[in-house]
């Protein structure tokens, strides 16, 4: 991992001490934990486990309730049509949004690409600039690059002008400095890397580009993890996935400032989207605009109890959790000989987290390590984890942890680490 240059110390925010978490109850309201009760479930920037009330609703779906949304007059169309207003509500009460400036979407991948196409296409022309970082998720660069090369058939070209990571892992901001121009129309960024496991600092970010410069933010590890607050963040396009803040899959959120939304346009047409010919896209409510054809219905309607499990647990007793495993499991890998950290908590020193770390061994492949660790039914993700940009020095194992995560499993990771790796 090249880096423009060396970062300053860090000091990472530690959420406030609040009410531990009784995390053997919380593990009782996963299924999967009852039947598989060996498993060390370390994957979770992937996908989380689902509690039972998720698992319910989708089995609900489609065993008693399964129809159509607003498609037809009886009642069971009805009943999922207010579902999913129900979904959207209270997704948007988890990150203090109007239900009406969110949209349903297949994953965070689709929110992203939505962004692109619907604000992208719409706004961008010539000698236009982007701004992404390489080093994020793929979902949050090449829909940029996508958007570059369909511009290109239209005779339009527009600039995409990369900004980089510091080796600790957050963004190197005097790159942006350098890099933000009164050409600049986006910056694409994430919240929380899903890596390196840093907040990616979007306060700062706005204070560099001004006002003018719209901020698309890739939340998909930190709704759920932290608190995320549509109305603090001065940002204008919000995405994530639901099935990684324990709903079902194949489902995300888009969330569209207000000020943004007479700037989209439709990308898809067709059942319940917008009509053409006789509505202008900027009369029509940004549901009609985006959502377009029938829907995940099982999926979106778990993104009630999902939402409704989060704001129950606390998020913010969720992040204290997760920032104490980061360090708990930070002091148990840091002695190990011959661990390397990754960019994040590991090589910053910091005093907290959100719940990731990557790292390798010495002398061993980290695909090797990861089929090594499943043998121990310990599920861990490895290689590039889809960095846009990424080289064989870019290859990590990655933890990633949840709720329902514990000290002693993290005891039993590295328990195992020593056994098979460094002792005899």
């Amino acid at each position: 991992m090249t880096s423009a240059v060396v970062a300053p110390l860090l000091v990472c925010a530690v959420p406030t001490e609040t009410e531990r978490i009784d995390v053997t109850a919380v593990r009782a309201l996963f299924p999967i934990f009852q039947k598989r009760s060996s498993y060390l479930f370390f994957d979770n920037a992937s996908t989380t486990q689902k509690p039972a009330s998720v698992v319910e609703s989708i089995q609900d779906y489609y065993g008693v309730n399964c129809s159509n949304a607003g498609r037809s007059s009886y009642r069971l169309s009805s009943q999922a049509a207010l579902g999913i207003e129900n979904s959207r509500r209270k997704v948007a009460e988890l990150i203090n949004a109007r239900p009406e400036d969110l949209v349903f979407t297949s994953g965070a991948t689709e929110s992203l690409n939505t962004v692109a196409l619907a604000w992208g296409l719409n706004n961008l022309g010539d000698g236009d600039q982007v701004m992404v970082c390489f080093q994020d998720h793929k979902s949050a660069v090449l829909p940029w690059l996508n958007l570059q090369r369909i511009l290109r058939g239209l005779g339009k070209s527009i600039e995409i002008v990369p900004f980089e990571i510091h080796d600790v892992g957050d963004y190197d901001l005097r790159t942006i400095r350098e890099g933000v121009s009164g050409r600049t129309r986006l910056i694409a960024m994430s919240h929380i890397h899903h890596v390196y496991g840093m907040d990616m600092e979007v306060k700062d970010i706005r204070e560099i580009v001004g006002p003018d410069v719209a901020i698309s933010l890739d939340a998909s590890q930190s709704v759920g993890h932290i608190p995320v607050d549509t109305k603090a963040l001065d940002v204008d396009f919000l995405s994530f996935s639901g099935h990684k803040m324990f709903a079902g899959n194949g489902t995300g959120v888009l969330w569209v400032n207000e000020r943004r939304q007479k700037e989209i346009a439709p990308v898809k047409v067709g059942g319940m989207g917008i009509n053409l010919e006789s509505t202008p896209w900027q009369t029509g409510e940004l549901r009609e605009l985006l959502e377009a054809g029938t829907p995940n219905i099982a999926s979106i309607l778990s993104m009630a109890p999902a939402a409704q499990f989060i704001l129950d647990t606390g998020v913010e007793r969720i992040a204290s959790h997760l920032s104490g495993l980061t360090r708990y499991l930070y002091d148990k890998l840091k002695d190990l000989p011959g661990i390397e950290f990754g960019p994040g908590p590991g090589r910053c020193g910091c005093p907290g987290g959100y719940g990731i770390i990557s790292f390798r061994v010495e002398e061993i492949s980290v695909s090797d390590l990861g089929f090594l660790l499943d043998s121990e039914d310990i599920l861990v993700r490895t290689g590039d984890h889809c960095v846009s940009k990424a080289n064989s020095e870019d290859q990590y194992v990655r933890v990633s942890l949840q709720i329902y995560n514990t000290e002693a499993e993290i005891d039993t990771f590295v328990d195992v680490l020593n056994e098979n790796l460094f002792e005899g």
